[in-house]
């Protein structure tokens, strides 16, 4: 039930798109419903709103200036924090400064204005090499080797074995070692350099691996696994790279994006699982196709499986929110620099009453992230996983910069309807599941039977709220 293009392939590609909208792409912020507010300041730090850029001693002269500066100037400008989390930002514009002009190539220099960023400590912040700066894989394609892998224990474990009805030879609860050549160990190493946290890692591990699984139609991968079959002897199989079913969706600069949306009854039960890979709003009508023909079919109970799901476009999570809440309600606020924005839900009198288990893992980020706290908060779902979500809730913009580059960056906060946080240690799972590499050698997926056992038996009680 799981198919998706990375969060983080997805930035790559807009750097290989080669296009400069007229205005930011919004990569997770929902529709506008906008209220005047001030944002939250830190009573004993100094806000930068009115710092005149003008007054700032001259940088080092070098062929990535001019990016670091816009770079440090968009986050000084639209950050929703004027105070940039209490940091003295014409000091760190310095520092970094002086480090990019130490820099030996472009590849240090990207490095340095992300060094940047990560001073910051939040999600969704990232510069993105234009094409000719970027590793290989950058621009590879929408296509992907027929794999989905997950960091089970300290492990790359393959947890699908197909995509779009191909079988990719590599069996479930394979290792994989290396792909192409390069070892796992080694973009493992990468990526716990970069993290700013230990819950994280396995988030951008699997972007990274999965990312790497990427490229054009037909593209070749060469994957080294050790094979459960042959008592884990290390292997390599070729395998081409295919499109996932379902509509390919293009947003901004987020070109052919393939979107899925898979759905069943379990069988024996009535219980339902929906999933869907991404948020799109043009997937909105096929979500609710999907909850029709699950209803039509007589569920009475529904398993919400996000895992996998790294977000996208924030408006999606309104009208599927509708599809649960028979009362109005909201998912949470975003608080921007200069206005508040609600997740505001009216109530649908038809809307689906029985009980809603969401399922999340590392894989688990952002618009989806924000969905299952909000729905969580409001009473309406409970929350199963092996390990919570990825943490990486905040709203973002993406913008072409000076000589190519992409920037993402954050520019909301936000909150529940009661208050909690999913960014930092993601959405804790209310019922948390363990899961081992041997389950998925055998077929089994642990998370989901739980969820169904608890809902077949009247163990999740997540109804509709009284009003």
């Amino acid at each position: 039930m799981r198919a998706g293009l990375p969060q983080t392939l997805a930035v790559l590609l807009l750097a290989a798109c080669g296009e400069a909208p007229p205005e930011p792409v919004p990569a997770d912020a929902p529709a506008p419903s906008v209220a005047s507010a001030s944002p939250v300041l830190k009573d004993s730090c100094a806000s930068w709103a009115g710092l005149d850029v003008a007054t700032l001693p001259p940088l080092p002269v070098t062929p990535y200036t001019a990016t670091f500066e816009q770079v440090w100037r968009i986050v000084l400008e639209k950050h929703f924090d004027p105070t940039l989390g209490c940091q003295d930002w014409p000091a760190r514009r310095l520092e970094f400064g002086q480090r990019l002009a130490d820099a030996k190539d472009a590849s240090a220099a990207y490095a340095t204005m992300n060094g940047l960023l990560e001073t910051l400590k939040q999600s969704h912040f990232k510069v993105v090499p234009p094409r000719s700066a970027a590793p290989a894989a950058a621009a590879s394609g929408p296509a992907r080797a027929p794999v989905h892998v997950r960091v089970i224990g300290d492990e790359l474990v393959v947890v699908d074995a197909a995509v779009g009805g191909v079988d990719s030879g590599v069996p479930r609860g394979a290792v994989i070692v290396a792909i192409d050549g390069r070892p796992v160990a080694e973009i493992v190493a990468e990526v716990k350099a970069a993290a700013l946290r230990d819950g994280e890692v396995a988030f951008q591990t699997s972007l990274a691996v999965e990312a790497a699984l990427h490229g054009p139609v037909g593209a070749k991968r060469t994957i080294s696994f050790k094979d459960p079959r042959k008592a884990d002897t290390e292997v390599s199989r070729e395998v081409s790279c295919v499109l996932p079913d379902g509509e390919l969706v293009t947003i901004g600069n987020l070109h052919d994006i393939p979107t899925v949306v898979r759905y069943q009854m379990i069988a024996g039960t009535k219980v339902g699982q929906l999933a869907f890979n991404y948020w799109m709003l043009p997937m909105v009508q096929r979500v609710e196709a999907a909850m029709a023909d699950l209803r039509a079919q007589g569920m009475t109970a529904l398993v919400l499986d996000l895992r996998g799901n790294p977000g996208g476009v924030g408006a999606m999570s309104i009208p599927v929110a509708r599809m649960l809440l028979t009362q109005p309600g909201s998912l949470g606020k975003l608080q921007f620099r200069e206005f508040a924005q609600e997740f505001n839900v009216a109530g649908n009198p038809d809307a689906f009453t029985g009980p809603v288990v969401v399922l999340v893992d590392e894989g688990t980020a952002s618009t989806s992230e924000i969905f299952a706290v909000g729905l969580r908060d409001l009473g309406r779902a409970q929350i199963y996983g092996g390990r919570p979500s990825a943490g990486a809730a905040l709203p973002s913009l993406i913008e072409v910069l000076a000589g190519g580059a992409m920037l993402q960056y954050v520019v909301g906060d936000y909150h529940s309807s009661k208050g909690t946080v999913a960014e930092g240690d993601g959405v804790r799972p209310d019922v948390l599941v363990p899961e081992t590499r041997d389950d998925f050698i055998a077929g089994r997926d642990p998370v989901l039977a739980a969820a169904v056992r608890a809902l077949s038996t009247g163990g999740a009680a997540a109804k509709v709220p009284s009003p």
